[in-house]
């Protein structure tokens, strides 16, 4: 089990205690960085020494808006729309973190704040809570998280004192209704979201319905209300059966209609209280998830996991047991030590979807499902990127090896990842680790993808097909040697290659690697597979001052085996 560094740990302990004694204390570089290398967020006093930049708001109309994520995060609500609520004077904060711990006046929010220029670092704070004009949030799936009573007590009071509140219900179907979270939210408020469905200009909504203290805003084609609006306390709700808002006649400009019509619907409800203006520093998006990320968190090695407390109870149940049991098995199949910087993983509402930040520090992968599986089959994935296998006796991982098997690329994520499928996926340990065979589909003699050359679309091979070949060989390696191999070749790599860490290794020394680590010679193998090598046998090599003595490795291009999932055992002694 790999561990935070201890150093990182001591200094945030000390750190902590130091924040604890004055509200003004201040943080060098080095103890910034030791936050969030350790996996921690900082404390508020790191967000105060660096502000929130301005938002580009054209004509500053000075009304905050919050875009609720923490209900489905959807890519239009997290990306393009708050760019253009700012063209039209809006200041915008999305956020995945559930509501009434978003608007507690006395809370905190986990935002990113840029403590580098030069380097692009853009650790997690702890913010203190925004204030906002208007709250939007939206579903279409009935299954997503859910809303809770914490939450709809919150907005309940959120308007009573002024604030507005849209509501966008957009299921598709028209069973389940009457169970829908999202009526409970509209319920508080004397409104309800029906089973009918009606259309607008032939573009299909929900029928919405209030008792005596609503007026109807929008009717559909048939006179059924579809968009509703009421005062509640000092301020106003509107509920609309539509996510989008659009209908057909907008079709020529369907996106910046849509923004336009939430636009005019944020300008209704934020009557009741003055605009908060001030300086435009609410958090944005950034190229990430954002602007405001979950509030719980699980650590576990070198990956850090976000949650609302929201999640269903499925997928607490993943995060809380399962994902501990896939780190504890694929840290047994590959032993690594800790990366300098952990991998934060954000567990999203809804399902669907997901992205990744790479060009900035710290990385993010944000994972959008309600599929428990999904989630463990990323995690592995994402963890395996930060894992080089066995250091070298500096402690450190050396040379480069080359595409599709670099180091913690694509096929050693997949090859992982494929592990803990077969685990928790019964129907996939009978077949090749990700369905391995299936490259003799598109390369039926098992020579025609040169991997070592250059394989490119208009060959006939697209892309990922090279990792379904890498998976292949690695295959017939598990089925010959156990999976052992695999973490021996990296030890074996990075020993050999202590002295030239950057080294990037050429396709022989890299096959030498490997045969020292299998004990066989695989240069025969690899040629057999098509691979363009300028040597054809390795009968003897050096290894820590020993010569050894290599067999050819007696490996054809039959199918391979199933998953192995065994224990890997001592990959430092040799395995055959």
């Amino acid at each position: 089990m790999r561990t935070v560094k201890v150093f990182g740990v001591i200094v945030l302990l000390i750190s902590l205690m130091s924040c604890q004694t004055g509200k003004n204390r201040e943080f060098n570089p080095d103890q910034i960085d030791d936050f969030w290398q350790s996996g921690q967020t900082l404390p508020e006093e790191a967000a105060r020494m660096f502000p929130l930049p301005e938002q580009p708001v054209v004509d500053d109309t000075g009304i905050n808006v919050l875009l609720d994520l923490a209900h489905q995060c959807s890519f239009e609500m997290m990306w393009r729309l708050p760019a253009s609520l700012m063209e039209q004077g809006f200041r915008v904060a999305t956020s995945q973190a559930t509501l009434h711990n978003v608007l507690d006046p006395d809370g905190y929010s986990r935002v990113r704040i840029q403590t580098d220029t030069v380097n692009d670092i853009y650790p997690f704070a702890w913010h203190p809570n925004f204030e906002y004009n208007v709250v939007i949030t939206q579903q279409s799936d009935m299954n997503a998280q859910p809303y809770m009573e914490e939450e709809v007590e919150a907005l309940k009071e959120f308007v009573k004192e002024g604030g507005g509140l849209v509501i966008l219900a957009g299921h598709q179907g028209s069973e389940g209704v009457d169970s829908w979270s999202m009526n409970n939210l509209t319920g508080a408020f004397g409104a309800e979201i029906t089973s009918q469905r009606t259309t607008l200009q032939d573009v299909s909504f929900m029928v919405v319905s209030g008792d005596e203290n609503w007026t109807v805003l929008e009717e559909g084609d048939q006179g059924d209300p579809v968009q509703i609006k009421a005062r509640f306390g000092e301020g106003h709700v509107v509920v609309s059966g539509n996510t989008t808002l659009r209908s057909n006649k907008q079709r020529d400009d369907d996106e910046n209609i849509s923004h336009a019509l939430i636009g005019d619907l944020i300008e209704m409800v934020s009557t009741g209280k003055p605009p908060e203006g001030g300086p435009a520093r609410l958090p944005m998006t950034h190229a990430g998830g954002g602007g405001i990320y979950p509030e719980l968190e699980q650590q576990m090695g070198d990956i850090v996991l976000y949650y609302a407390e929201n999640q269903i109870p499925k997928l607490l149940q993943t995060v809380e047991e399962d994902i501990p049991h896939a780190l504890e098995l694929v840290e047994g199949w590959l032993p690594s030590k800790p990366t300098l910087e952990p991998m934060y993983l954000i567990l999203s509402a809804g399902g669907g979807g997901g992205w990744a930040v790479n060009a900035y520090s710290p990385k993010e992968n944000g994972i959008i499902s309600l599929d428990p599986f999904g989630i463990l089959s990323i995690f592995a994935h994402e963890l395996a990127h930060t894992m080089h296998g066995p250091p070298n006796e500096k402690n450190e991982a050396a040379g480069i090896t080359p595409y599709p098997f670099d180091n913690r690329g694509e096929a050693h994520a997949g090859w992982f990842q494929g592990k803990i499928d077969a685990i928790y996926d019964e129907s996939r340990r009978s077949s090749a680790n990700r369905n391995a065979n299936s490259f003799f589909d598109f390369d039926p003699d098992g020579n025609g993808l040169d991997l070592a050359g250059d394989f490119r679309e208009e060959e006939g091979y697209g892309r990922g097909h090279e990792w379904t070949k890498s998976w292949y060989i690695w295959q017939k390696l598990d089925d010959r040697y156990g999976p052992a191999w695999y973490p021996r070749w990296r030890w074996v790599q990075h020993t050999r290659w202590k002295d030239d860490p950057q080294r990037r290794l050429s396709w022989e020394e890299m096959v030498e690697d490997m045969s020292i680590a299998v004990g066989e010679d695989l240069f025969p193998f690899f040629l057999k597979l098509g691979t363009t090598l300028e040597l054809d046998r390795l009968e003897s090599t050096q290894f820590m001052g020993e010569t050894m003595a290599l067999e050819i490795a007696p490996l054809d291009l039959s199918p391979a085996g199933p998953v192995n999932t065994d224990p890997i055992g001592d990959y430092t002694q040799p395995l055959r």
